[in-house]
């Protein structure tokens, strides 16, 4: 190889090395970026408002006469709306009325008479972000059955299990990326002196 040529080889190289090393430093940016981002809306999915408490409360077996159905939120809403669907698949009458911060009070017609399961659907607009939230849940309505009474609703906004696979597949990528990085400076470390960066 003649003089001219190892120069031409060499420049080309560290042309390449150049350009590794920046897009390995985009990587890095990329990759706390992401895991800032995944920090950021996972909080905030674990804190989003969701319901506190009701009567009858989600899987509850009641009975009795029951004219209203109680929701309390963990968070400031507002807007309140909503329906009532009864075990025949029919919505029946039902009014849904805010009465504090926290609590939203529906109003149904007439009292609960068929037995077998109703669904619960509630829409708020949450305070804090102005996001508007459709949930439910049901109970199972026995005549025979204990009246209602206020159940607290354990971990209703649940854990942000969607971010947590995000970030572990961002932090695999990140390791990956790292690993082939350095295995890229062994090789170029391991060339020929003369062809060495």
């Amino acid at each position: 190889m003649t003089s001219s040529a190892a120069v031409c080889v060499i420049s080309l190289r560290s042309v390449c090395a150049n350009k590794s090393r920046k897009s390995w430093g985009a990587v890095g940016l990329f990759t706390t970026l992401a895991v800032a981002v995944i920090l950021l809306f996972g909080s905030v999915a674990f804190a989003h408002s969701g319901l506190g408490a009701a009567s009858p409360g989600p899987g509850a077996v009641v009975g009795g006469k029951i004219t209203t159905i109680q929701l309390r939120y963990n968070s400031t809403v507002t807007d309140p709306a909503g329906s009532v669907i009864d075990p025949n698949g029919e919505t029946i009458g039902s009014t849904f009325t805010q009465d504090s911060n926290l609590r939203v009070i529906v109003s149904l017609d007439d009292p609960l008479s068929v037995p077998g399961q109703y669904a619960v659907r509630h829409i708020t607009t949450d305070v804090q972000d102005n996001d508007r939230i459709e949930a439910a849940y049901l109970f199972t309505y026995d005549p025979a059955a204990a009246p209602p009474q206020l159940e607290i609703i354990a971990g209703d906004d649940g854990f942000p299990w969607v971010w947590v696979i995000v970030g572990v597949g961002v932090t695999a990528i990140a390791v990956f990326a790292g690993r082939l990085a350095t295995s890229m400076q062994r090789a170029r470390g391991s060339a020929p002196a003369g062809l060495r960066v």
